[in-house]
Formats: C-alpha cells, structure tokens, sequence
C-alpha cells in the first residue's frame, strides 16, 4: 500500500517506520522533528534509516507528488485542518482516487465530521458538489477515520506494533475492510480491533486520558490521607488493585504525572464539559490536584529543613516527566527545582537522559550542578529527592547515600524503596503516603 504520512512529532515517526517495516510504501512530508523523536524513542532511529534505506520509506520536504496515487493519508502530531491548507489541491487529486485519511492525533471530538463539512463547503463554492447531498454520499467525497493509537514515549515502537487494543473510528463502511487490512500485522496474536464511529474513537481518546488522569490524582488524594492516618498507601493500593474491577494499573501514587499529551487532552475534555454545562466539573479538580501534587516533596523538604532553605544543597535523582524519556516538559522536578532555587537552595540532578534538557533551561543559574551519574549527585549534599522512577535508581547503595549526604534524608516521589529497612539503616525516608509523616 502506498502511505502518506504527515506530522511532526514521535507518532508519525513511528508510524512511518513501522508501516514502512511491515512492507508498505510510505512518504513521509515535512520531515521535521526526526532527532527529537530519536531521541525521545529507543531503537527509532536505527528502525527509521533501515526503512529509508530500503526505499520503502521516501521522505519530501515540500509538495505531493500528484503521479503518485495514496491509499492512505496518515495524520499524526499535527491538526488536521492544516494539512487542507497545506495540500487541499493534492488532497484532492489523491482523494478521488478512493484514498482514505487516517487520523492518529485527534485534537477534538468532531473534528473528522468539521474537516468534511468545511471540505465540502469549499466544493459547493467551486460548483463541483450540488447541495442536496446527504452525510452518507459526502463520505465518499471525504472519507476521513480516527485510529487513535495511544503510544507513550520511551515504548511507542512496541505500542504502536503490539497494541492491546485497536479502535477504528470510521463512517464509511466501505472503508473498514481496507483499514483492517492495514492494522492485520498489528493484530495477528488476537483480535484487538474494536469498530465505531470517527466521533466514538475521537471521544474514547480523550475520555481513557481523562480516566488515567483521573486515576492518578484520586490515588494521590488517598496517598495523602493515608499519609494523614499512619497508613502505608502501598499497602492500600495492592488490596484495591486486586479487585478486578479496579486492576493495579495508573493506582501508583508520585508527586504527579506529568508530560504534555495527557494534561493537553485532559484540559480539551474539562474545557468541552465547561462549555457544556458551565461547571468547573470533576477533570478541573483532577488537573488541580495533580498540579498541587507537584509541590509535594518540596513541602516535605520544607518542613524537614524547619521552612529555611538558604545555603541547603539538594540531590536530585531524575528530571524526566517519565523513565525512557528525555522530556522535561511539566515534569514534577521542574516544579522542585524551580522552588527549591526561589528559597535560597542550591541542587545537584543526574538524569540518564534529560541532563542536556535541564542544563539548557537552566544555564543562566549558577545554583544548579548537573551530574555524570547517580552517585555523584550525591556528593556534597543534604539530602535526597527522586522524582523520575529510572531502574537504576530502584537499587541504589544506601551505605553509600547515608555516608554522602550531610542528613541521611530521602523525599521519594515514587515509593520506590521499603519504609522499614531504611529506618533499620538509619536513613530516614519520606515517600508519597508512606514512610515517615512530616
């Protein structure tokens, strides 16, 4: 099959090495973007030139090719109105030949059905559509699906390759077989496709992001009344993760999620259900909370420090908003750094990926040392914050922290170690609902 591929972020990188890879032919536009989705994504780079060397992945920098005819047009990390700006000639030309648009990235419910009424709006200026068409023959003007394929950085090659669940939201029912097609290499072990509408598929998108925030920031509510009540949150998280109606997944409690994907499509939902009914609504209080959360260990070394900061030295253990991540983008660090520099403190961060990020944001400020590696951080500090769950940080040498720092003191923003051996090592240990209450 000949694919389009149109976008500028690690979706429609990934997409393009990966239907590239299974056999079709893809031409990827507007190229931009290649070395940060290298680098935000393991093995993307070396499954990307191995497409583009065997041809079967062809890249243009500016117009269609109007000779070549497309099956699909892929859109991803981009609007899907731009792309009409961009290319409605060539669009057009390729979508009489039965090409069928795919959009990975929807960025609001009802987006497929405006972009076919403003296409066709444009038709019936240039005399080319009559206006007594109903919403079934229009499709076949402009058959537009939604497949929103949630990837997460760090592991969107095996995301996008062996998804748990494929959603093709489509209203042209002669399209669903062509799109099956598609996805059958992604969907060889069992059946993971599920067949709705473009609207359900947009709506599902937002909705499973507003549900994962949710999750979160009601398990960090719970971290904090544990914490208020002497009870371990881990604890209450095994037994209410055992309950098959709830599962132990996104019930982990941190100082808050962050990245930009899902509080973007958080706020699209809290804004559409304000608009709606005019109430700030549960997703506004989810939003709140997380941001609130993000404050957290600050706080904790606030009070442990007795409010005065000035001259205190801070390891920091990861700056990432997640592992596998060089993204620093509403990372919970940021918040710490930004709070523990505005009271006179000074910090030291190791991140095995995000040091280039943190040094460039921050390379005005003398108070910010950035280390080589996970020990070195530790080197002339007073204390310990982990705000990023990197595995090299889930079994660390404690004679060595405890020797290190100048007050044996870990603010773990991701529960990472056990409360009780690290009391019998003399090390005291603030976690997010566990370990000691500060």
């Amino acid at each position: 099959m000949n694919i389009a591929i149109f976008g500028e972020g690690l979706k429609s990188k990934v997409a393009a090495a990966i239907f590239a890879s299974v056999g079709n032919q893809v031409f990827v536009f507007n190229a931009t973007g290649l070395r940060k989705a290298f680098v935000n994504e393991p093995q993307l780079e070396t499954l990307y030139l191995q497409q583009k060397n065997s041809a079967r992945l062809i890249e243009f920098q500016e117009g269609i090719n109007d000779e070549i005819v497309f099956d699909y047009i892929v859109v991803a990390d981009i609007e899907l109105s731009s792309i009409f700006v961009l290319f409605e000639k060539q669009l057009s030309e390729s979508l009489k030949n039965k090409g069928t648009i795919i959009n990975l990235s929807p960025t609001e419910i009802g987006e497929s059905e405006k972009i076919v009424k403003n296409y066709l709006e444009t038709l019936k200026i240039n005399k080319e559509l009559s206006e007594d068409l109903d919403k079934t023959d229009t499709q076949n003007y402009l058959p537009i699906c939604c497949v929103p394929l949630l990837i997460r950085e760090g592991r969107a090659i095996s995301d996008f390759s062996r998804p748990d669940n494929i959603i093709l939201g489509c209203d042209n029912k002669n399209q669903i077989e062509g799109l099956k097609a598609l996805f059958y290499p992604f969907n060889r072990a069992k059946d993971v496709v599920k067949v709705v509408s473009a609207r359900e598929a947009e709506f599902s998108c937002f909705a499973g992001n507003a549900m994962l925030a949710t999750r979160l920031s009601f398990m960090n509510e719970m971290a904090d009344l544990a914490e208020r009540t002497g009870v371990d949150i881990e604890i209450v998280r095994e037994c209410i993760g055992s309950d098959p109606r709830i599962g132990n997944d996104y019930l982990y409690p941190s100082c808050g999620y962050g990245g930009s994907a899902l509080a973007e499509n958080l706020a699209k939902v809290a804004d559409a259900l304000k608009t709606r009914t005019g109430d700030l609504g549960l997703l506004n209080v989810v939003a709140e909370i997380n941001e609130k959360q993000k404050d957290i260990l600050f706080r904790k070394i606030w009070k442990f420090f007795a409010t005065e900061l000035k001259g205190i030295k801070i390891s920091i253990w990861g700056a990432s908003f997640k592992p596998g991540s060089p993204s620093i983008a509403s990372a919970p660090a940021i918040n710490l750094i930004d709070s523990l520099i505005a009271q006179g403190a000074s910090v030291k961060i190791y991140d095995p990926l995000a040091s280039g990020n943190v040094r460039a944001r921050y390379s005005s400020v003398k108070s910010i040392e950035i280390a080589e590696s996970r020990d070195e951080a530790l080197i002339d500090c007073d204390a310990l914050a982990i705000c990023t769950e990197w595995k090299e940080f889930w079994s660390p040498d404690f004679e060595l922290i405890k020797s290190e720092l100048n007050f044996p003191a870990i603010f773990d923003g991701r529960n990472l170690y056990q409360p009780n051996l690290l009391k019998k090592d003399g090390i005291r240990y603030f976690g997010i609902g566990r370990g000691e209450r500060i």
